[in-house]
């Protein structure tokens, strides 16, 4: 009996449980992807609606964009960095296949679904490109909407090539990298920018994740107040100036930075004092995939349908009902959206067609029983 005890506390030490998955990086990827489905619902649908124009075209969409901007992508790269820290000590082979080839499969895999609901709804999508000749080429750039799944896996590559340098270096010259391309120095197409200009947050992310910790270790409203009113002054101040390019450019990053570490502060409050009310987030942030793959084309299918029935709708309403459907419309389209994406992930899971949405795994021969000798 004493043997046993022993073999069983050896086999516990050895097969430690692993730790807790922390809750904040998964309510403000939720919050991210969000605001990523209602920049497009707006400016791709709401925005090019008669009825939207019939009510005035209210800036309030175009300036909450504006506003959110600099956390919506920044804060996504730097959780996915976060969750990649312990990736860059594995060696290749372990990391390689989930981190590399899955986000490059799931790119070209989405892009051309893309093109093909495109083509047979008679919408064009900013998932693929609009001719059959623009797919090898988008295939193998950021040149479509998909570029956040083209921009993770170049990521990691880059970070897991630079994890002897110092944790500075590549996130100085990324810092560097973006500032030439808000200031228009470097050339490109499509969302290949986005792709230049996020790197140093994901960098930021993996590279500095003790200090990410720290930082989210409690709640911190004070810290929380203090940067958001110096986010404002600064946003503010550089509206009016009309700073030109190459300045502008500049404050990008410290006014970034700080957008992130605002949202990482306001998530680690949320679900801290309002854990009720952010569950239903933390299981949205982790399943984002779908909603990022998926919107778009959910979005194209059912564009004319919903033109149809909303433009006579808006026309038949009074002044009072109009303003509340153009505050309220994007917001419910928009959880109407991720929640058809979440659902269509859990169909294709129940019918076999996980590879939808994770890189297909090789199914392995049972290994052969040797008796013993």
């Amino acid at each position: 009996m004493a043997y046993d005890a022993a073999a069983e506390r050896a086999v516990r030490s050895l097969v430690a449980a692993p730790p807790p998955r922390v809750a904040w990086p998964d309510a403000a990827k939720a919050v991210c992807i969000l605001l990523v489905v209602l920049g497009h619902v707006t400016y791709l649908h709401v925005e090019e609606s008669r009825w939207y124009a019939a009510a005035g075209a209210p800036p309030l969409w175009d300036l909450l964009d504006v506003v959110l901007r600099p956390v919506r992508m920044p804060l996504f790269f730097a959780v996915s960095g976060f969750f990649a820290a312990r990736a860059l000590t594995r060696p290749w082979r372990a990391s390689v296949r989930g981190r590399v080839v899955q986000n490059f499969y799931l790119h070209v895999l989405w892009m051309l679904v893309g093109f093909g609901v495109a083509l047979a709804v008679g919408i064009p999508t900013f998932m693929a490109p609009e001719h059959a000749s623009g797919l090898p080429g988008a295939a193998l750039t950021a040149s479509t909407g998909l570029w956040y799944l083209y921009a993770l896996a170049v990521y990691f590559v880059l970070a897991r090539a630079t994890r002897s340098w110092p944790a500075p270096v590549p996130v100085a010259l990324a810092a560097v990298l973006a500032v030439a391309s808000f200031s228009g120095v470097l050339p490109g197409a499509g969302d290949t920018h986005s792709v230049l200009e996020n790197l140093v947050w994901f960098l930021a992310g993996a590279r500095f994740p003790e200090q990410v910790r720290r930082l989210s270790r409690r709640p911190r409203p004070v810290a929380l107040v203090a940067v958001v009113v110096v986010l404002v002054a600064v946003l503010g101040a550089v509206r009016v100036l009309d700073l030109p390019r190459v300045p502008a450019a500049v404050l990008e990053i410290p006014t970034r930075a700080g957008a992130v570490v605002a949202g990482m502060l306001l998530a680690v409050l949320f679900v801290t004092w309002f854990p009720r009310a952010a569950s239903p987030l933390l299981r949205l942030g982790r399943r984002t995939l779908p909603v990022y793959a998926l919107h778009g084309l959910v979005l194209i299918v059912v564009q004319r349908p919903l033109a149809a029935v909303t433009e006579p709708l808006f026309g038949a309403l009074p002044h009072p009902a109009q303003l509340l459907l153009v505050l309220v419309y994007p917001l419910v389209l928009t959880l109407a959206i991720a929640w058809c994406c979440l659902a269509a992930q859990t169909l294709a899971q129940r019918v076999g067609a996980g590879w939808l949405f994770a890189l297909p795994t090789r199914k392995r021969s049972p290994a052969r029983l040797v008796p013993p000798a």
